[in-house]
């Protein structure tokens, strides 16, 4: 009687259906302030398959401290558009302060698409067709631009907060306390 191929094949392995993790040991990072030694194995290092003499061993990652700043790294990041973290906890709380007043002018033009629908079903004059279309572009608008800000942090990208503000607070002047 033939076994079926399967069993066979875990006959051959034996008895397990998959192969076993391969066991890996991690090595502590080194202290700070310390260089790693050359030649050391290190941790986030590609490890040849063959460790033959005569095959190069692959490029090492390079260790940084942490507190090691380079004025070429603030150079390159000043070219890229990055600030250091000074700025942006500030620019974070204020992108979701301009996202939730975008979204919020949209809650008010779709209350009032709502309002204009109900009370045309009573006979009713509501808000009008120039304070909905008003409203929702402005709420259009504001929700672009805060798209834009949310995808560039940079100068651009807080101009476009500020148009935000000017959107949705022009729109709330205009329409409800002027």
């Amino acid at each position: 009687m033939d076994m079926p191929r399967r069993a066979q094949q875990e006959a051959v392995r034996g008895g397990a259906r998959h192969r076993p993790a391969p066991q890996t040991l991690r090595r502590p990072r080194p202290a700070a302030g310390s260089r790693p030694v050359e030649g050391a194995e290190q941790p986030g290092t590609v490890p040849s398959r063959s460790e033959s003499p005569t095959r190069p061993r692959r490029q090492r990652v390079e260790w940084r401290d942490e507190d090691e700043f380079d004025a070429d790294d603030a150079e390159a990041a000043a070219v890229r558009g990055h600030r250091g973290a000074a700025g942006t906890r500030i620019g974070t709380w204020f992108r979701g302060l301009t996202g939730s007043l975008a979204l919020g002018l949209l809650l008010v033009a779709l209350a009032l698409i709502g309002v204009q629908v109900w009370a045309t079903r009573q006979g009713q004059d509501g808000p009008g067709t120039t304070m909905i279309v008003s409203h929702a572009v402005a709420a259009v608008l504001a929700l672009v631009l805060q798209r834009f800000a949310d995808r560039n942090r940079d100068r651009r990208g807080a101009a476009a907060l500020l148009a935000v503000l000017v959107a949705v607070f022009g729109t709330l002047w205009f329409w409800w306390w002027a």
